[in-house]
C-alpha cells in the first residue's frame, strides 16, 4: 500500500516538527540526553532553571504593564482581588494582575416603540403605563448616564460589566411606570409632561446613584394614548374649539350691536341738534380734553326733527359720498337753485 503525495508530506512535517520540539527539550534541560550506549545523562539543572527563570520573567513583565484606552477606567484583578481603578494611561502593577476596561463616557438607554434593527443593546421597547384614570398609553424615553471613576472598582466587584441591563433598564422603566399612576394618562402626556419628565428622573436618580452610576440627563419623547382614549381626547378638544369659536362669534356680534346702537345715538343727538340747537362744553375722556355739544331736551324744541335744514344736510353729505366713491360714473340729481332736495319733509 502506497501513501499519497499529501500523505507524504503531512508525515514530514509532523516528523520534522517532533524533531524540533524534542531538541529544545534537550537542549533547555527538560529532557535529558542520552549517550552513546543509550544510557541517560545526568539533568543540566543549569539550564533548566535558566529557562524557567527566563518564562518566568517574560510573563511577570507582560502581566505588569497595561494600558488603559482614553475615556475608559481599568479596575485591576490580581489573583481574584480587585484593587483601585487605574485611569487611561500607562500602568504598572503587581505580576498576575489582569485589568478589566469599563468606559466612563456617557451612555443611552433608549425605549421606543419601533427600535431599529441596527440598534444597540441598549434599545429596547416603549415602556407600556396606566395612568390614575385607567387610561393606557405607551411611553418613548431615553435614559443618558455614565459610569462614576470613583466607584468603578465597587460597579464591577457589585453588578459587572453589564450594568445597563441589570440596573438601569428596569430602574427606568419601574419609575416611569410609578410616576404615570400618579397623574391621569391625558394629563400627563398634556399639561403635567415637564413635571412627570423631572419627577421620572428624580426617581432614577434615587435608584441608581447610591449603585455608583451618574444619571446625565432623562427624555420623555413622547407619550402614544391608545385608539379609543386618543380619540376621546380629539372629540373633546373639537368641542371645546367649537365652543371657542361660538364664544368669539356671540362677542363680535355684541360688538356690532354696540356700534349700531352707538351710531343710532349719534345720529339722533346730530338730528336732535339741528333741529333744537345744543350747548358746547369741554370734556376730559380717557385724559384727553375734547369739545361736545350736547342737545338740548325735547321739551324745549318746537320744531319737527326732520326740518327741510337738516334734510339738505343729508342730501348734502350723501352727494360728497358719492363724488369720493372709487365706482363714481355720471350723476344726474333733481334740485332746485338752494340744492334742497325735493322731499316734502315740512309738516302738514
Amino acid at each position: 500500500m502506497f501513501a499519497t503525495p499529501r500523505e507524504s508530506l503531512s508525515v514530514r512535517v509532523a516528523s520534522r516538527l517532533a524533531r524540533a520540539i524534542t531538541v529544545i527539550l534537550t537542549e533547555s534541560g527538560v529532557r535529558r540526553r542520552r549517550t552513546a550506549a543509550g544510557d541517560l545523562e545526568p539533568r543540566a539543572w543549569g539550564r533548566l532553571l535558566c529557562v524557567l527563570g527566563s518564562l518566568l520573567a517574560v510573563v511577570t513583565v507582560w502581566t505588569s504593564l497595561h494600558v488603559v484606552a482614553p475615556g475608559s477606567v481599568g479596575v485591576p484583578v490580581t489573583l481574584g482581588r480587585p484593587s483601585k481603578a487605574l485611569r487611561a494611561g500607562f500602568h504598572l502593577t503587581w505580576p498576575f494582575t489582569s485589568v478589566s476596561t469599563l468606559t466612563v463616557r456617557t451612555q443611552n438607554y433608549s425605549m421606543t416603540s419601533n427600535p431599529p434593527k441596527s440598534a444597540a443593546g441598549n434599545t429596547d421597547d416603549s415602556v407600556a403605563v396606566l395612568g390614575a384614570d385607567g387610561g393606557a398609553a405607551k411611553v418613548n424615553a431615553t435614559v443618558l448616564f455614565r459610569l462614576d471613576p470613583r466607584r468603578a472598582t465597587e460597579v464591577y466587584r457589585t453588578l459587572g460589566t453589564g450594568y445597563a441591563k441589570t440596573v438601569v433598564r428596569p430602574d427606568a422603566r419601574t419609575c416611569i411606570r410609578s410616576e404615570f399612576t400618579r397623574y391621569s394618562t391625558v394629563t400627563a402626556a398634556t399639561m403635567e409632561w415637564r413635571r412627570v419628565e423631572t419627577e421620572v428622573g428624580a426617581c432614577m436618580r434615587h435608584l441608581i446613584e447610591p449603585k455608583g452610576l451618574v444619571l446625565a440627563d432623562f427624555q420623555l419623547l413622547e407619550v402614544a394614548l391608545n385608539e379609543k382614549l386618543q380619540t376621546a381626547v380629539d372629540s373633546k378638544v373639537a368641542s371645546q374649539q367649537t365652543a371657542e369659536q361660538q364664544k368669539f362669534e356671540l362677542a363680535t356680534a355684541r360688538q356690532v350691536a354696540d356700534v349700531a346702537r352707538i351710531q343710532a345715538l349719534a345720529t339722533a343727538d346730530a338730528q336732535q341738534i339741528l333741529a333744537c340747537g345744543g350747548e358746547a362744553a369741554t370734556k376730559t375722556r380717557n385724559g384727553r380734553r375734547v369739545a361736545t355739544v350736547t342737545p338740548n331736551p325735547l321739551t324745549e324744541c318746537s320744531q319737527a326733527q326732520l326740518t327741510p335744514e337738516y334734510l339738505q344736510f343729508t342730501y348734502i353729505q350723501a352727494l360728497k359720498q358719492l363724488v369720493n366713491s372709487p365706482n363714481r360714473s355720471t350723476i344726474i340729481l333733481p334740485f332746485d337753485q338752494n340744492l334742497t332736495p325735493l322731499v316734502n319733509g315740512a309738516p302738514k
